[in-house]
């Protein structure tokens, strides 16, 4: 893979917005078979985490609202519809949590202790 693009990849917000969106779909992919919700979830949300680091809390944001997508289309509801429900707006709040948390901790500039 090109240096530039792998770096564009790994270090810009548009390549960890992908990585979410298809890393995430993967994932469920992965964990599905298991029958559990909750562990795909928590692998997406984990991924999401993942993919905050070292963001700015907007891109962060982004990456968090494209999480969400992924685990209200295809673990909440698996046929690719999103809903509204009380579960949906709770599983946003813990995905914003986590990565804006991430991110607020990873952030460029920000001092070591």
């Amino acid at each position: 893979m090109d240096p530039v693009l792998l770096h564009a990849t790994a270090h810009g917000p548009g390549g960890r917005l992908f990585v979410a969106l298809w890393g995430g779909l993967a994932v469920v992919d992965l964990t599905r078979p298991s029958g559990s919700h909750v562990a795909s979830f928590l692998a997406v949300l984990g991924l999401v985490g993942l993919c905050g680091v070292g963001q700015t809390l907007l891109a962060a944001a982004g990456i968090g609202a494209t999480g969400w997508l992924v685990i209200n289309g295809f673990v909440e509801h698996p046929s690719g519809e999103l809903g509204f429900g009380t579960v949906s707006w709770a599983a946003l709040v813990a995905v914003l949590v986590v990565v804006l948390a991430v991110a607020s901790c990873t952030a460029p500039g920000r001092s070591a202790r």
